[in-house]
């Protein structure tokens, strides 16, 4: 069944998504060499000894009236793909967040997928 729902853009954010190299079980007369290095983060026996980045996405979440929930949308590559651009400035995304939030839109919902038309948001670069 198909639904077509109202909804309300309550946030939009950058996030960079990216894990870290945890080593643990350093006895105490190893430490010394994890303390005394600014690359490792930690105490204790415990230590980051380095990051992986994944991906950077920009989040828009909308809530939906009718079921009282919230969806998140990444709409990175939609602003990238308008703009012709390769990254995004904060410039960009202060005037995106600007323009949109607490913007009115429409959500689709069918056979428990959950849709949002990216078209729907003012994204290009003025």
């Amino acid at each position: 069944m198909n639904q077509r729902l109202k909804g309300r853009i309550v946030e939009i954010e950058k996030n960079v998504h990216q894990g870290a190299y945890l080593e643990q079980g350093i006895k105490k007369h190893d430490q010394y060499k994890y303390d005394n290095n600014r690359k490792f983060h930690g105490s204790n026996g415990s230590y980051i000894t380095g990051f992986e980045y994944y991906c950077t996405t920009i989040d828009v979440k909308i809530f939906v009236y009718d079921l009282n929930e919230s969806y998140s949308f990444d709409i990175r590559e939609h602003i990238l793909d308008v703009n012709n651009m390769q990254k995004v400035s904060q410039k960009l995304l202060n005037q995106i967040i600007k323009d949109n939030k607490g913007k009115k839109v429409f959500i689709d919902i069918n056979n428990e997928m959950v849709r949002f038309d990216r078209t729907q948001l003012d994204v290009l670069k003025k």
